[in-house]
């Protein structure tokens, strides 16, 4: 024993030598292991005089851990040698020396952990050996003569502690070490035999136990609670649901110093599962309101929110009770039990209320489960009878009264710009994982929850929420007026405007279908419900009570309130509601001015700043049309803000990379930029005047371009974006200085993109009449603009090439130019493309092939010359970089994404009637390697979406080709190998250098890839034991492949299905008979009953 004390100090010792650790640390665990190490640790933890608390705690886990998990190793002996030793310990430490009352001087930690053993003794020897336990343990607690009534302290003490390692170890799901059926038979045995034998006089004891120390120890007494409310969970209710009991445990809740222990016990006895009709009774025995209505709750946050939790539960139990005792659904019970549980619930609400409109949030959150489900219950009342009594319209008025009260900011909360919506439409706000004011997170989250809430009034009562809505808002929009007009207009509190335009914002969710703002005559179409009329045809109408609150927002100037949250709310709104600004647009003014000043566009905080470029964009978008009186206004407003500098950090890291490097608010800018292409290219606007507006705008970035350009000659050839090396580049530093040029540089380009985005697509016959194209299509003044932009996006292309950030901001510009320019944007792609090929990454080609798509897509037959010369170079890259091998998973996720960009640009090939491209004599030559890196894909089942596609494009080819070539069965058992493809189709080109006779162009010896490798993996890959033709992606794998059959057998008739019968079903050791079925399907039935045949088929075969 001595040696087990040194090992365990030696072991624990912060200074001991490390070899000497390592040694007591093993020969600790050797005395966990060994058959009897317990005994002799059991024998040292009782000795007198005591060891150090670390080795008797060492001691007690070597106990556990037999009591625990070796168990089956405790003979009958051995049990009751542990029995007599507790027993024994017991006597000496807890009552011998207990008669003076007072409290072990034990540590809690090692109380506890003596405790815990004696309960796992328990568990084994319950049932068998010690079946007078608790008899025993109680007899240890009575009082003694000399002790003047009182019950011994220090077992008292014990016995609690006794009682809840019980209920962790038999009772407690969570917490008990339950791993086996057996386990679970043996602690639901032990609790029946406690139920019928011992809970009972444990009850009483609990009683006489709480009587006494109610007044000699609070926090017995509290334990005591916590006990009663485990138990209760499993014993008879009528133990502690009595008069003398629960008479007691009221009387808690008057105690200032355990109260929270006494409503957590309660609101462990409403829990309780019980029958609907036995809840009911326990909960009209409890009387909980009545005694809640006597509780002083104002002064504990804690207590409230302890009360609150109970009125939560017993407020969801009755809500159950309600549902469960519907007569609607179940007409088994009584018919006083439903009107019983709402009455109850009708009376609970009050106090629901009280709790929802308190200052603290939590005790507010404590009640959210029994508000959802009273609403919840109010929305099945107007289901079954079509409408809400005028009782619950009341209480749904005050919930909601309640809900949009704790919708305000807390007096000492300060604001932050985060949209509204949230989510996708958060562009330029603050992030909330930036926010690092817990508290303001916790309001954001709870305004959310609130807005659930809301959600539901809303849509059992769209009238009475619109009705509230209303009255808030034009109330405090007019007090707001009043105080302006009287001069007074530091009274009004930045937290009302705030909660009245963000309760405006809310408005138009509580109408069903797309909002109205005036109101139509009778016979109108769209007035009573009706279609929704056009907002214009609103104009000059009577406003509803909604376009009487934006009209009354935008007039009463409150958007120049001084606070942000009000403009940045106004600003939401306007967006929402954009609409409205054409029923009435003489209130456009209203909105404009306030975006382009201090209050938008210039706000002096950041994120309402960029918050505002965003929201300018969606304002001129939805009003481009009704903005043309302004856009010279506007124009000259924004000028100073038409900026596009690009910044760095201070000091640049050793690992800095500019490519990877992001401006989160110059992104957010672009928006801004897109605003100023969409004023001004109006279809309104005189192409001259267009090309005025947009030389103010286009040519101070075109001169600082060029400065930049001229600047960035200087620039080493050898910098790419990457710092590398050991040490930080500093500002001022040339490094530091040229790569801040080059990121300049790039948001130019994208500045000058961004306008572009704005202007219409020339080649969309929508927009043919525009004057937008006049001016900027052909010879019109503004593509001479943009024609400039293009020739200067090559030369910085040309120049920094090497910088990914330029190829990326080249490629969306040109990706915008194309709309604006059309079929003149042609001649500057060849050196585009160049450029942007020549350094490229993995993820560039992700992103270039959908530009080459769509560049495709838009020229079709008119880019085929040039698409000619530059397909074989972009495969090649592909090529590149799929056959490397990936270095971390983000390049392998790369190379998964380039797998797909590469098919989808094939495919799109074929879509646009460009796939002859694949053909030329150019081309033709390397056409067997591009099929068979598409039948490469096809065959991999380890990305299903990928082989559905290279299927999709296999049969995009054999609709093309598949009816080319020899025709011949013979001649196609007798062919050669598919490397044939590779003679490709011989073709002449003009003096121009565009392709002649595209449509006559063949694919000699495709016919023969189809019968050798197409054919073949149709039903290869089926067959595979790794498709699964229960995935829903594999069975549309299987569509491709049956429609691919089926277009084969079309474009070869006769000559298919005859080898497919003949030849190629035969050499799969299919039977004729079989075959012939087959053919004869494919032949005759439909593509939807044929897709069918083929995975029956394949699943019988498969078996």
């Amino acid at each position: 024993m001595d040696h087990i004390e040194e090992a365990v100090a030696c072991a624990l010792s912060p200074t001991a030598d490390p070899a000497l650790k390592q040694q007591a640390t093993q020969y600790c665990e050797q005395v966990k292991a060994s058959p009897d190490g317990w005994q002799s640790c059991l024998t040292l933890y009782i000795r007198e005089p005591k060891s150090a608390p670390e080795t008797r705690m060492f001691c007690l886990q070597v106990v556990e851990e037999v009591l625990m998990t070796r168990s089956n190793t405790l003979d009958e002996s051995r049990l009751n040698y542990f029995r007599q030793t507790f027993m024994d310990y017991i006597q000496r430490e807890f009552v011998n020396d207990g008669l003076d009352n007072t409290l072990s001087s034990e540590p809690s930690y090692l109380k506890n952990k003596f405790a815990h053993a004696v309960a796992l003794l328990f568990r084994q020897t319950y049932l068998k050996s010690w079946p007078t336990f608790f008899t025993d343990m109680l007899s240890l607690i009575a009082p003694l003569p000399q002790s003047a009534g009182k019950s011994n302290m220090k077992m008292v003490d014990l016995f609690l502690r006794i009682l809840m390692s019980i209920d962790e170890e038999v009772v407690n799901t969570l917490t008990s070490r339950i791993s086996s059926k057996e386990e679970n038979s043996l602690n639901i045995n032990i609790k029946d035999r406690m139920r019928e034998q011992d809970v009972p006089r444990l009850a009483n004891a609990w009683y006489e136990l709480l009587t006494e120390y109610k007044e000699r120890s609070l926090d017995f007494a509290e334990m005591l609670l916590r006990i009663v409310g485990v138990y209760v969970v499993w014993i008879d209710i009528s133990l502690i649901v009595n008069e003398r009991f629960v008479s007691l445990i009221y009387s808690f809740l008057m105690s200032s110093s355990i109260r929270n222990a006494a409503a957590d016990c309660l609101t462990d006895i409403i829990k309780k599962g019980m029958k609907p009709l036995d809840k009911l009774q326990l909960i009209s025995i409890l009387g909980i309101v009545d005694v809640l209505q006597q509780i002083d709750l104002s002064s504990d946050s804690d207590f409230r929110e302890r009360i609150a939790r109970l009125v939560n539960n017993l407020g969801l139990q009755l809500c159950q009770i309600w549902q469960d005792t519907n007569p609607q659904t179940n007409n088994s019970y009584p018919p006083t039990a439903n009107p019983t549980a709402y009455t109850h619930i009708s009376h609970l609400v009050p106090i629901l209320l009280q709790f929802l409109r308190d200052e603290d949030n939590n005790v507010s959150e404590a009640v959210f489960g029994f508000l959802r489900e009273t609403l919840n219950m109010f929305k099945t009342i107007k289901k079954a009878t079509g409408s809400l009594p005028q009782e619950q319209k009341v209480l749904m008025r005050q919930i909601l009264e309640s809900i949009v009260m704790k919708m305000k900011y807390g007096e000492d909360m300060e604001w932050v710009c985060v949209a509204i919506a949230g989510g996708s439409e958060s562009v330029g706000t603050i992030g909330e994982d930036s926010i690092g004011d817990e508290e303001m997170l916790d309001f954001l989250e709870l305004r959310r929850e609130l807005k659930r809430f809301y959600d539901q009034i809303a849509s059992l009562s769209a009238s009475l929420t619109t009705s509230f809505l209303s009255s808030a808002v034009t109330t405090t929009l007019t007090t707001f007026v009043n105080e302006k007009a009287s001069g007074s207009t530091g009274t009004s509190d930045w937290r009302d405007l705030e909660l009245a335009l963000y309760l405006l914002y809310l408005y138009g969710e509580a109408i069903k279908g797309v909002p109205q703002f005036a109101v139509l005559p009778p016979g109108t179409v769209g007035a009573n419900g009706g279609k929704i009329v056009h907002p214009v045809a609103q104009a000059g109408a009577p406003l509803t009570p909604l376009g009487e609150c934006l009209f009354e927002m935008c007039k009463s100037g409150v958007s120049a309130y001084p606070h942000p949250s009000v403009s940045a709310n106004f600003f939401e709104i306007a967006c929402r509601y954009s609409s409205f600004f054409e029923v009435r647009p003489d209130c456009i003014p209203d909105a404009l001015e306030a975006f382009v000043d201090a209050r938008g566009l210039h706000h002096p905080i950041s994120a309402n700043r960029t918050r505002a470029w965003y929201l300018f964009w969606r304002f001129t978008k939805d009003l481009k049309s009704k903005l043309t009186p302004y856009v010279e206004t506007v124009l000259n407003s924004i000028q100073d803000v038409l900026t596009a500098d690009g910044s760095l950090p201070m000091a640049l890291s050793p690992d800095f990379d500019l490519s990877t490097f992001k401006d989160p608010v110059f992104e957010t800018k672009t928006y801004l930029f897109e605003a100023v292409g969409l004023l001004t290219s109006q279809e309104s606007i005189p192409a001259q005047q267009q090309f005025e507006y947009l030389s103010v705008v286009v040519n101070p970035f075109l001169t600082e371009i060029q400065k930049s350009l001229e600047a960035c000659r200087s620039i080493q050839q050898s910098s790419n974006g990457v710092i590398g090396g050991a040490a930080s580049v500093g500002a001022g530093s040339p490094r530091h200085r040229d790569l801040e040029l080059v990121w300049t540089l790039h948001h130019r380009l994208m500045a000058l993109g961004s306008f572009a985005k704005g202007f219409p697509d020339i080649m969309n016959k929508k927009t043919q009449g525009n004057a937008a194209v006049v001016a900027s299509g052909g010879s019109g003044p503004c593509s001479q603009i943009f024609k400039q932009v293009a020739e200067i996006t090559l030369v910085a292309l040309e120049t920094l090439s090497r910088f990914q950030v330029i190829r990326s901001a080249a490629r969306f510009t040109f990706g915008r130019l194309i709309n604006c320019l059309g079929q003149d944007v042609q001649p500057y792609l060849p050196t585009l493309i160049t450029g942007l090929l020549q350094e490229c990454s993995i993820m560039e080609l992700v992103e270039f092939l959908p530009f080459m798509g769509q560049v495709a897509h838009k020229f079709k037959a008119t880019i085929m010359s040039i698409l000619n010369g530059l397909l074989f170079p972009l495969v090649q890259k592909v090529f590149f970089f799929l056959n490397q091998v990936p270095n971390g998973t983000d390049e392998a996720m790369a190379l998964v994404e380039l797998r797909k960009s590469y098919l989808a640009f094939l495919m799109g090939l074929f879509s646009s009637e460009l796939e002859n491209v694949l053909i030329t004599e150019a081309n033709g030559q390397h056409l067997n390697l591009i099929l068979q890196s598409v039948l490469h894909y096809a065959q991999d089942m380890t990305d299903v979406p990928v082989s559905r596609m290279a299927f999709g494009i296999l049969l995009k080819a054999v609709n093309s080709w598949g009816s080319q070539g020899e025709s011949s069965a013979s001649a196609i058992a007798s062919s050669t190998s598919s490397a044939s493809l590779a003679n490709g189709a011989k073709t002449t080109t003009n003096g121009s250098g565009s392709i002649e006779n595209i449509e006559k162009l063949e694919a000699p010896g495709f016919y023969q890839f189809m019968y050798e490798h197409i054919l073949r993996i149709t039903f290869e890959v089926p067959m595979k034991p790794t498709f699964d033709l229960q995935d829903g992606q594999s069975v549309l794998v299987v569509g491709e492949i049956a429609g691919l059959q089926k277009a084969m057998a079309v474009k070869q008739g006769a000559v298919f299905l005859n080898y497919l019968s003949q030849v190629y079903l035969p050499s799969m050791n299919c039977p004729p008979d079989l075959a012939q079925e087959y053919v004869q399907a494919l032949q005759q039935l439909e593509a939807k009953q044929f897709k069918k045949y083929f995975q029956a088929f394949i699943q019988k075969s498969r078996s």
